[in-house]
C-alpha cells in the first residue's frame, strides 16, 4: 500500500506528540510493508529518508496574522506538491493528522479522487475553548475534516465520545486506536544526563513532562508542591517542556518559594528526556484535559509509576493502585494527597512502575498499531470501490 502522510510537525521539528506519533507510526507501517511518505513542514524544500520512510518537506516563508493563515499558506504548499508526487507515486490513501492539514486532505480527496483518514489527536474545544475568532476557526477546520473524512481515528475511547458528539459523527465513521510506545527506544537508549544535575541523592525527583500550559494542569501542580513540601520536604519537582508558559510558570514557581525545589529544563531532545525518565523516581500528569496521556505510558517503558489526573486518555493510561494513581482534576489537594502515598512507599512506587512496564508490552506496540491503522485505510479504500 503507498500511504501519503501530512503532518505540519515531523522529527526534528517537534512542538506537541504529533511528530512522534507520525514517525513511530510511519515506521510500523513500513516494517509491515507498505510505503510511506510523509509530506510535512521543513525550513526549505527538500527530500529526505529516515527508517524507510520518504520525508518531503516545504516551507511556508509567507507572513500571516495568526496560525490559521499560516497553515493556509501550508497547506497550499501541500497540495501543490502533493499532487506532482502522485504522478509518479500513485497513492492509496491520504492520512492527515490534526486541523492544520484540513484543507489539503480535503482538497486532495477531491482532486486526486484517493480515500481520506483523518486522526484527531485533540479538538480546539477541549484545548482552550471556543471564545476567539482564530479558535473559532480551528474548530471550523476540525468539523470540516471530520466531515470529509472517509475514516477517522481518536487516539483516547473517551476522546472518541468527544468527537462523535461535538461534531456529529456517524459511529461506522469513526475509530479509537491509542498512541503507542517504542519500546525498544527506551531500552536501547544511553543515559545522556544525570540524577545530580536535577537532584540530590537524598531527594525524590517527581518528573513533569509537557506542555506548560493551563490545560496540563501545571497551575494545579505548583499549588500542591507546598502541600506535598509540608509533609515531605526532600523532593524535587523537573518540569520538562516549554509550550509559551516557560518563563510564567518559573516565575509562578519562584513566588510560591519553591525556587530551589523545582527545575524548569526547557525542551529537551528525546535522548536528554528518556534518561530523566529513567533517573527519576515518579512522574507526574496533572491535565485538565488529556485526549490520550502519552506521557503515563513513556513513563511505564521507564519502568516509572505516574500519579495523574483520572480525565481523557489518562483513565486507560493509568491503572488506578496498579502503574500509578488517578488524582481529581483541577484538584490540589488531591495532587498532593495522592503524591505523598507514593513518596512514602518506595517499595509500591516501584512495583507499580514495572506493571506498567507490562502493560505497554502487552497492548500498546506501534506494530500493533499499525495493524489497526491499516484496517481503517482498508474501510477508507472500501468506500471507493
Amino acid at each position: 500500500m503507498k500511504i501519503l502522510m501530512f503532518t505540519w510537525e515531523f522529527p526534528p521539528y517537534k512542538v506537541g506528540g504529533i511528530a512522534s506519533h507520525c514517525y513511530d507510526l510511519s515506521k510500523a507501517l513500513v516494517r509491515m510493508g507498505h510505503d510511506v511518505h510523509i509530506l510535512t513542514y521543513g525550513d526549505k524544500e527538500e527530500e529526505d529518508y529516515d527508517a524507510g520512510i520518504t520525508i518531503h518537506r516545504v516551507s511556508s516563508t509567507q507572513s500571516a496574522p495568526d496560525i490559521v493563515g499560516w497553515s493556509m499558506y501550508l497547506n497550499q504548499r501541500f497540495e501543490k506538491k502533493a499532487i506532482e508526487l502522485n504522478k509518479i507515486e500513485r497513492f492509496d490513501v491520504i492520512h492527515i493528522h490534526d486541523w492544520m492539514a484540513v484543507p489539503a486532505g480535503a482538497g486532495l480527496k477531491k482532486i486526486l479522487k484517493k480515500p481520506l483518514v483523518f486522526t484527531l489527536h485533540s479538538t480546539e474545544r477541549g484545548r482552550a475553548g471556543i471564545n476567539t475568532p482564530v479558535s473559532k476557526m480551528i474548530n471550523d477546520l476540525e468539523w470540516y475534516g471530520t466531515y470529509e473524512a472517509d475514516q477517522i481515528i481518536t487516539v483516547g475511547k473517551d476522546f472518541c465520545e468527544e468527537v462523535k458528539t461535538i461534531f456529529s459523527v456517524p459511529e461506522e465513521k469513526i475509530h479509537y486506536i491509542p498512541n503507542g510506545v517504542d519500546i525498544k527506544k527506551f531500552d536501547n537508549a544511553k543515559y545522556t544526563t544525570r540524577r545530580e544535575w536535577y537532584a540530590g541523592d537524598w531527594e525524590k525527583m517527581i518528573l513533569f513532562v509537557g506542555r506548560l500550559t493551563y490545560q496540563k494542569g501545571v497551575d494545579y501542580l505548583l499549588d500542591a508542591i507546598p502541600k506535598v513540601l509540608n509533609e515531605y520536604r526532600d523532593a524535587k519537582f523537573v518540569f520538562v517542556g516549554d509550550g509559551g508558559g516557560l518563563e510564567h510558570y518559573r516565575g509562578k514557581a519562584w513566588s510560591l518559594g519553591l525556587k530551589e525545589k523545582t527545575y524548569f529544563t526547557g525542551y529537551v531532545p528525546d535522548d536528554v528526556l528518556i534518561s530523566l525518565y529513567k533517573v527519576a523516581d515518579l512522574t507526574i500528569a496533572p491535565s485538565i484535559y488529556e485526549p490520550f496521556g502519552i506521557v503515563a505510558l513513556e513513563a511505564a517503558a521507564a519502568n516509572k509509576a505516574t500519579v495523574g489526573s483520572y480525565t481523557g486518555g489518562l483513565k486507560e493510561t493509568i491503572i488506578n493502585e496498579y502503574t500509578g494513581l488517578h488524582t481529581i482534576p483541577a484538584n490540589s489537594n488531591s495532587i498532593a494527597d495522592q503524591l505523598l502515598r507514593v513518596l512514602w512507599d518506595d517499595n509500591w512506587c516501584r512495583w507499580m512502575g514495572r506493571n506498567g512496564r507490562k502493560m505497554v508490552e502487552k497492548n500498546f506496540k506501534w506494530d500493533r498499531i499499525a495493524r489497526w491503522t491499516t484496517g481503517v485505510y482498508g474501510k477508507a479504500m472500501g468506500l471507493w470501490d
